[in-house]
């Protein structure tokens, strides 16, 4: 299968054939919690939501999630993730926040830089003045959600902002890493995935989705041109 591109085709059907060495899993999988995207409905039961994620086993995996459900779904086969951090937002649903669980993998914060707090603070203005890019990475990070008034919002559900996927590739990518989706959406990682220099893998199940990430990734190939 071709790196750089994304595939109509269920994960289960191609993960085997990745190098566990080679690959970084970093996905936003469905919640199962009932959505009806436009060829599946996201709600299984819980033994198979469960078994969703041993495939995953052995590769370095990075996953976005609640808290609860990373417990209780994911731990069991996958073990105590190495970190998790707190992505943080303001918005009017339930829940304000979503938890980044690190699995066989250990996030490097040094590698990033988040914005100084206090940025009219002499010592910081100093700092500034003489190149720094602000503060190592903390693990908590307070990054708006993509709204329907948002500059990269595509057609397509529950997107995840540019921004905290590119924190995750920079604080535990390797060179010459495959970054793969299994579950694309609307291609936010392999869309990251490609401003920062990395290969790429996508695959889903949704034709929708297929159509959307692939439309984001033809634009965003012709900008870097």
């Amino acid at each position: 299968m071709e790196t750089n591109n994304i595939y109509l085709k269920d994960y289960r059907d191609i993960i085997k054939d990745l190098d566990k060495d080679k690959t970084l899993i970093i996905t936003d999988p469905p919640y199962n919690v009932g959505w009806s995207y436009n060829t599946y409905k996201d709600k299984v039961s819980d033994d198979d939501y469960t078994n969703m994620f041993k495939f995953f086993k052995g590769f370095r995996f990075v996953v976005i999630h609640y808290i609860e459900d990373i417990i209780k779904y994911i731990v069991p086969n996958l073990g105590v993730p190495t970190k998790v951090v707190q992505w943080v937002y303001n918005s009017n649903m339930r829940k304000q926040y979503r938890s980044i669980a690190f699995f066989n993998c250990t996030p490097d914060f040094s590698r990033a830089y988040q914005a100084y707090k206090n940025p009219n603070d002499k010592r910081i203005k100093q700092l500034i003045a003489n190149g720094s890019k602000g503060c190592k990475l903390y693990d908590w990070w307070n990054i708006d959600i993509v709204k329907n008034v948002s500059k990269e919002k595509e057609d397509y559900y529950n997107q995840i902002p540019e921004k905290v996927i590119e924190n995750i590739i920079k604080i535990v990518a390797n060179d010459g890493d495959l970054i793969y989706d299994p579950f694309i959406g609307s291609g936010t990682t392999a869309a990251v995935s490609s401003k920062l220099g990395y290969d790429y893998l996508g695959t889903d199940i949704c034709s929708k989705a297929i159509d959307v990430a692939t439309n984001r990734l033809n634009k965003l190939s012709n900008t870097l041109l």
